[in-house]
């Protein structure tokens, strides 16, 4: 039985715009084209609407960051998360319950301080919380791991399956066509433009515009077009455990532990921590590696949870930079071709990339938030240096 707002027509043979993968991000360009009255759209997925990595995530959500792209550009889709709901017509499971980036060495927390000047000078609104501000918002916390905080509180977590549902339901009964089960095989081509996809099943079909949001899978369809620029296909994996009484009220980074988790309504915890390497997988398996880490983690972290048990463990794909931040944009030599591709926090930002390369398709403008992530900081290595994500990367390093 096909999920509300899947398409249960035929494929045609040209649409303006094509979008393959029916994540959250090619569903929230879909949803912002056709706001703008671009309905002509198709959206093709090889699995079923949120089947990737936008429903296998951590959901969490803000936009303290340590750089003004992240910053900028985070702001603008946390704005628009403060009134998805509303606008959608469906609720999100938006929890404004803050988000706190926690420091537990000296030198974090010199950053803290740093991080927290540096986005009240861009308008962003946070609390700088000293060690025993930060242990009382972070009650059950190992006092040991907490020297201090950067709390955003109009920050938090959503739902992802009621968020894919929303921009997908909305955006069908604007008129955009959504598929589930094509695989793009090929692209079409006239000269250097991209001109619509080939599928496994023989369709061939036309498009003045062609959209790469395939997450995971964003490298093959890269392939298809001749296109290549640092970018790896990786594997990240979550925990859920049974539901627990309420220990943990905002969502937290944990910066020392590269871990970042948050406790649902429900009183599950839910969070992941990353290796201190990339693990170049599109495998959905888990590993015992990852989950080993994940429960010595935030045990350490909080000791609430020794003994609790697991309701799941996960792994989904994703593309990455390395850098780390999204490609956005066109790209100059492929017209026709456009990027929302390399995304690790891709969840958190797709209200406003939706409505950033919606406003490009449309209008051909490309906004200042929008600019710095486009393809030609992959080429020149002028790459986007963000402090405060929970990853352990070296760009002196990658660029050596």
């Amino acid at each position: 039985m096909a999920l509300p707002g899947v398409s249960s027509q035929p494929i045609r043979s040209g649409y303006d715009t094509i979008i393959i993968g029916a994540g959250v991000q090619g569903l929230a360009i879909a949803y912002e084209l056709a706001k703008r009255g671009m309905t002509d759209v198709l959206v093709v997925d090889r699995s079923w609407p949120g089947g990737g990595a936008s429903g296998r995530n951590g959901e969490l959500i803000r936009s303290a960051f340590a750089s003004t792209e992240w910053c900028e550009l985070f702001e603008l889709s946390r704005q628009k998360w403060l009134g998805l709901s509303q606008e959608l017509g469906m609720n999100v499971l938006f929890n404004r319950t803050g988000y706190a980036v926690v420091a537990t060495t000296a030198e974090q927390a010199a950053q803290c301080r740093v991080d927290h000047d540096f986005q009240a000078g861009l308008g962003i609104r946070t609390e700088l919380l000293d060690e025993r501000e930060a242990r009382k918002v972070l009650p059950a916390a190992n006092p040991d791991l907490v020297r201090a905080a950067v709390l955003q509180e109009q920050a938090g977590f959503a739902h992802h399956d009621s968020v894919v549902a929303g921009y997908l339901e909305n955006a069908a009964r604007l008129g955009v066509q959504v598929v589930s089960g094509v695989t793009v095989t090929g692209l079409l081509r006239r000269g250097d433009d991209v001109t619509g996809i080939a599928t496994a099943c023989g369709r061939r079909v036309e498009a003045r515009t062609v959209v790469n949001a395939a997450g995971g899978q964003a490298l093959e369809i890269n392939a298809l077009a001749g296109l290549e620029f640092p970018l790896v296909a990786s594997r990240l994996e979550m925990i859920v455990t049974q539901p627990l009484k309420p220990f943990l009220t905002p969502g937290v980074a944990a910066l020392e532990l590269l871990g970042y988790c948050h406790q649902t309504a429900r009183g599950e915890f839910v969070g992941g921590t990353e290796l201190p390497r990339v693990d170049e997988s599109t495998s959905l398996n888990g590993t015992w590696t990852v989950l080993q880490d994940i429960a010595t983690k935030f045990v350490q972290l909080f000791p609430v949870l020794a003994g609790t048990r697991l309701l799941r463990h996960w792994a989904g794909t994703v593309s990455q930079t390395p850098d780390l931040a999204p490609v956005l944009g066109p790209v100059p030599e492929i017209p026709g071709y456009l990027l929302s591709v390399g995304w690790v926090y891709g969840f958190m930002g797709a209200p406003a990339a939706g409505e950033l390369l919606a406003e490009h398709i449309v209008a051909g403008t490309i906004d200042r938030r929008m600019a710095p992530f486009g393809i030609e900081r992959t080429r020149t290595g002028d790459w986007i240096r963000e402090g405060s994500l929970v990853v352990d990367m070296d760009l002196d390093e990658e660029a050596a």
